[in-house]
């Protein structure tokens, strides 16, 4: 079978973008590179169109991208009979709106996190992409670190022993000038919370997969820079505005910091920050349990730092453990270990998993169920740093 026959028979996924961001290029970038990567693949996305509220953003972001066409009503994106698969990487209060018209088109839906600005959306959500029978999926492309696929396994094969405590944090300082200029992302009703969802939602999406579910938070979140300057073009995040401009008042977290009481019994504890001075970007995480214990910092994406009880006495001590082939999907990229993965190539994995998960009709890894728990937890954190109390996180 020649080349062009190999290729003619792999069937196309039409893919509607709803957004022309950051995210938009990653996800695109995925979609682009999976085959590449894998050898492989399912299917061949097709780029069918990209939706944006602004018609110069859709329509540059179409170009740029590689899109078929563009149009500034998502509805029509969505509904368009050629699109398999609606990818959401808008602000987080259109999330909602846009995942449930494309569950009724019968549309797969994989959409960034926070998955909606309250649990109780989320679980909407969810249910109607079950009564629906589509595929879901959340962007929580940390879970498919090659270090967290280690990890995963160390657990689920008893190597650390029962799990004692986790830690996680995720801090940046993207946010620390206070003239960085107000947008969605520092409004309440556009963008729901702020560090914590933005942030604290992949650390919870990998307490979850590592530890389990999370029955209880105690929360303190703070507020450091009350006001911003208006935006005079800037969208998302960005550096610098008009210091003339009037300012507004900052609706949502700057940094969150909570503890967790584990239903397995465990405890442990997050932290983030959108205003953590000196970090330019870190997260990080350790897990300690009755046999042994492992530290992860995603700048060095390449080594996990394992403790084992079990070493003879002259060895105790950390070892740091080269990430290689033989640890989750790095094998794809690198035939020989100690060679780091960026966050773009996490998110070509994340969508091995997604095509994959529709190709064999499943659940993928990180689906809607996945966040609307992540949402519950977010919940449960709000209302005890309001209330300054432990507040139990629902689980049927």
């Amino acid at each position: 079978m020649t080349l062009q026959e190999v290729s003619s028979s792999v069937p196309e996924l039409g893919v509607a973008m709803i957004g022309s961001g950051l995210m938009a290029k990653s996800h695109t970038m995925g979609y682009r590179n999976v085959e590449s990567v894998y050898g492989t693949t399912p299917f061949r996305p097709r780029f069918v169109v990209l939706a944006d509220a602004k018609e110069d953003l859709a329509k540059s972001g179409a170009e740029s991208l590689g899109y078929e066409k563009w149009t500034i009503d998502w509805r029509e994106a969505v509904t368009a009979p050629e699109v398999d698969v609606v990818d959401i990487v808008t602000p987080n209060f259109l999330h909602k709106e846009i995942a449930l018209a494309a569950i009724a088109a019968g549309k797969h839906v994989y959409c960034e996190k926070p998955l909606a600005l309250s649990a109780a959306d989320a679980r909407e959500m969810y249910e109607a992409a079950e009564a629906a029978g589509v595929k879901t999926l959340v962007g929580f492309n940390y879970l498919r670190n090659p270090a967290i696929a280690e990890a995963r396994r160390l657990v689920r094969e008893g190597v650390l022993g029962d799990i004692w405590t986790f830690s996680g944090s995720f801090v940046l300082d993207a946010n620390s000038d206070p003239d960085v200029p107000f947008t969605w992302r520092f409004e309440r009703k556009l963008a729901g919370t702020g560090a914590l969802g933005d942030l604290g939602a992949h650390i919870i999406s990998l307490a979850h997969v590592l530890v389990g579910p999370i029955s209880a938070v105690s929360g303190l979140s703070r507020t450091f820079i009350k006001t911003r300057p208006v935006s005079t073009g800037v969208f998302g995040y960005g550096s610098g505005a008009d210091l003339e401009a009037p300012r507004r008042q900052v609706e949502n977290d700057d940094a969150t910091t909570f503890l967790i009481e584990f239903a397995n019994g465990a405890s442990g504890h997050i932290e983030a920050s959108r205003v953590s001075t000196g970090r330019t970007w870190h997260q990080s995480i350790e897990l300690i349990g009755s046999k042994g214990a492992l530290q992860f910092v995603q700048q060095d994406i390449h080594t996990l730092r394992l403790y084992l009880t079990g070493d003879p006495v002259e060895r105790k001590g950390y070892r740091e453990v080269e990430l290689g082939p033989s640890h989750g999907d790095y094998g794809a990229f690198w035939p020989f270990a100690g060679v780091p993965l960026g966050v773009h190539e996490l998110k070509t994995i994340e969508v091995h998993e997604w095509l994959n998960a529709i190709a064999e009709d499943r659940a993928a890894d990180g689906d809607f169920e996945e966040g609307w728990r992540v949402c519950e937890v977010l919940d449960a954190v709000e209302q005890s740093a309001a209330e300054r109390r432990w507040v139990d996180v629902p689980r049927e």
